[in-house]
């Protein structure tokens, strides 16, 4: 399809369109790169359901990308995706618990999530929760009973 046809269907609302048209102007194929647009593309699929348009928009507003740096509203549109079963987002939420990023540190709610992101398929998870435990363990060594 063409830029002209994508542009137009987007316009209109088709999700499967603004997708496109975003990640065309996120990577400057077929037209020039434009951050802005295409998180307004990202947005507009988002609005109209489509769950992969909610994690991108997640992981653009922790970096700022086309958009202000909105850590609060990443964590926001990563959970709205996370319990729409997106895996990923379910990772990269866990990740945020983690870190404390956008939300306060809780390593409780970050292995929910790891796990939730285990069970969804994402196989990144694992080795997340694995370093999530190690992470505890070394924060909170057990006492001695010499």
């Amino acid at each position: 399809m063409d830029i002209e046809q994508l542009q137009q269907l987007a316009e209109r609302g088709d999700p499967g369109a603004c997708m496109q048209l975003g990640h065309r102007l996120m990577r400057g194929r077929g037209i020039q790169r434009d951050y802005e647009r295409a998180m307004a593309c990202f947005d507009r699929a988002a609005r109209a359901g489509d769950v992969d348009a909610l994690y991108l928009m997640g992981k653009y507003y922790l970096k700022g990308i086309g958009c202000t740096r909105d850590e609060a509203g990443a964590v926001s549109c990563l959970e709205q995706a996370a319990r729409r079963g997106h895996a990923g987002a379910a990772l990269k939420l866990g990740s945020c618990f983690a870190q404390g990023t956008g939300a306060p540190q809780n390593a409780e709610l970050a292995a929910y999530w790891y796990r939730k992101a285990i069970v969804l398929g994402e196989s990144r998870a694992y080795d997340a929760l694995l370093q999530l435990s190690r992470d505890s363990v070394s924060q909170n060594p057990s006492p001695r009973t010499d």
